[in-house]
């Protein structure tokens, strides 16, 4: 005869595990950083001959797990990129990437001899927010390669902390276009440009005169970050051009929940 009747132990242990991965889930733990520090002191070459001026600050997750290792990846690379000044793809490891910057002014300072004023990187990284479902990091770099000056520029690294992955700008909203023109009324009303005026008509030059959102775009723990680095839409005499929005005003746009 076949048993029909409910098995209550079975519904019992699949009650307990539910309860234990919701409980895990809202509890999750949060992941810790720690800071490390590399200059041209890490660079072995560089005892007796004038180097580039290197100062990198950056974060690492201390978890050792899959995704502290792809969180720590991440921000790597984001600095790798920073770094490279050459017609080659970025380095892999920040330490390659600081040999290469280097080496790129020892080749033009032997071209040039004394007449080139030393290559310098700075870098520095820091969590500018956190919470179970987002980890928004900020870095802050300052770069001269010669010329009349060097340029600064702000990073902002927007993780998964499920993953360890990278959020791309048009994952971070439901709809990304609706965002968008949301924010180019923001944007105009900030900047005083009327509805029926061109977007460029104060001086900015978003291209085919066309409101775009930043490459940048940062939180805190009240308001969403729009970046523009300098050149982005404007001049560097202007200089970076930054929005910031209540977080109450962004939270219906948002793909994730940020508490």
């Amino acid at each position: 005869m076949i048993n029909t009747k409910p098995n209550t132990n079975l519904k019992l242990i699949f009650f307990i595990l539910i309860m234990v991965g919701i409980f895990s889930c809202n509890t999750r733990e949060s992941l810790t950083f720690e800071a490390y520090h590399l200059s041209t002191d890490n660079l072995s070459n560089c005892k007796n001959i004038d180097c580039a001026l290197l100062e990198i600050n950056l974060l690492r997750s201390i978890k050792d797990d899959q995704i502290s290792m792809t969180i720590n990846k991440e921000i790597e690379n984001t600095a790798c990129m920073l770094l490279n000044v050459g017609e080659n793809e970025s380095e892999n490891t920040i330490e390659q990437a600081m040999l290469e910057f280097n080496r790129s002014f020892i080749k033009i300072s032997n071209e040039f001899n004394d007449e080139i004023v030393p290559y310098e990187a700075n870098i520095n990284c820091n969590i500018n927010f956190q919470c179970s479902n987002l980890i928004s990091v900020l870095m802050d770099s300052y770069l001269f390669t010669g010329g009349a000056h060097g340029y600064g520029a702000i990073t902002f690294i927007n993780i998964d902390p499920y993953t360890g992955k990278r959020f791309s700008n048009q994952s971070l909203f439901k709809e990304f276009n609706d965002f968008e023109r949301y924010t180019e009324r923001v944007f105009r009303s900030k900047q005083e440009i009327l509805e029926h005026e061109s977007i460029n008509s104060t001086g900015f030059f978003f291209e085919n005169d066309q409101f775009a959102l930043p490459e940048n775009i940062g939180f805190t723990k009240d308001q969403i970050i729009l970046h523009y680095n300098s050149y982005e839409i404007s001049s560097y005499a202007e200089g970076p051009v930054e929005i910031k929005i209540p977080k109450e005003d962004v939270t219906p746009f948002l793909a994730i929940e940020i508490e």
